[in-house]
């Protein structure tokens, strides 16, 4: 059966949320895009809530690495090691050069952001003895469930979340209000900010953090009507994203994802008879995002 995983949004969302598979969490400064951060001693806590309930446990460890810090990062995988985690996500190939020094290579898990688009980049990484690959979240459908189909490595994919569009090392938004001469220029750090197009309505949220500028869609990834055929084709785990969502919302969109993998489980039939209904509760969740199929049934332009 598919994995559950959700990105939390606090230590008491996790508390609350007792029958998802598993929670991605992260210490400030590792990982990028992250609803939450936690200390080392809140990661120990979570750890040990965990494994009493059969909960597995993620660490984010994606951000990009400049040679500065390559000290920094050695020695936090090094303190991984001691931990009982069950995966570590990375997206810099400097990652998985230090893990192998400490016999880690088992717990990766390759997440690019946009790179896995073929079946070929998986074979690639299951060479490589890593636990499991992030297919990107532009392919179509039918694109993820053949890769996944190939059976060679444990394959993951965002289920419900806000898509990534851009990412800048650079204090983009900062820098905007420099050159319009505001007094507090990263006061907008506290406010939620979007980008308006012209040509259109949508807003595109964007912030700016310790990491730089980073842009995201106008709406959130939905695949809880595609989860039969993500299960048929051996696809390992899905992610539900807290970014932009508070406890309640969160706790919601993953109950309703539970129940329809629970409906599969007993009855697919239960379960397509269903689809309309997980569909109306995810829109009468109060102040829910709107969410689409996103690229699952169209391809990807590149202009």
């Amino acid at each position: 059966m598919i994995e559950l995983i959700v990105s939390p949004t606090s230590l008491d969302f996790i508390k609350q949320c007792d029958f998802c598979d598993g929670f991605i969490i992260g210490e400030e400064g590792k990982g990028l895009r992250l609803a939450d951060n936690f200390s080392r001693k809140v990661i120990i806590d979570i750890i040990n809530i965990c494994k009493i309930r059969n909960q597995n446990v993620y660490i984010a460890v994606n951000k990009i690495i400049h040679e500065s810090e390559l000290d920094k990062f050695i020695s936090y995988i090094e303190y991984l090691q001691d931990l009982d985690i069950d995966g570590i996500i990375f997206g810099d190939l400097a990652i998985y050069q230090i893990a192998k020094r400490y016999n880690l290579i088992d717990k990766l898990i390759y997440n690019p952001e946009t790179y896995i688009t073929n079946y070929e980049s998986v074979r690639f990484f299951a060479k490589k003895g890593i636990k499991r690959v992030s297919i990107a979240k532009e392919i179509t459908l039918k694109d993820i469930t053949t890769i996944a189909s190939k059976n060679d490595l444990e394959i993951d994919i965002l289920g419900h979340g806000a898509i990534n569009m851009f990412h800048s090392m650079r204090d983009l938004v900062s820098n905007y209000f420099r050159f319009l001469k505001y007094e507090e220029p990263t006061r907008h750090r506290e406010e939620n900010l979007y980008l308006i197009e012209q040509k259109r309505d949508d807003k595109y949220p964007i912030f700016e953090d310790q990491f730089g500028t980073h842009v995201f869609s106008s709406y959130d990834l939905c695949t809880v009507n595609y989860l039969d055929k993500l299960i048929e084709s051996n696809v390992t785990s899905i992610r539900i994203d807290g970014l932009f969502k508070s406890n309640n919302e969160l706790l919601e969109i993953t109950q309703i994802y539970y129940q329809a993998l629970k409906d599969y489980k007993a009855d697919k039939e239960k379960y397509n008879h269903n689809k309309d209904l997980y569909i109306k509760q995810l829109k009468e969740i109060e102040n829910i995002r709107p969410f689409n199929d996103g690229f699952l049934f169209k391809k990807t332009i590149y202009k």
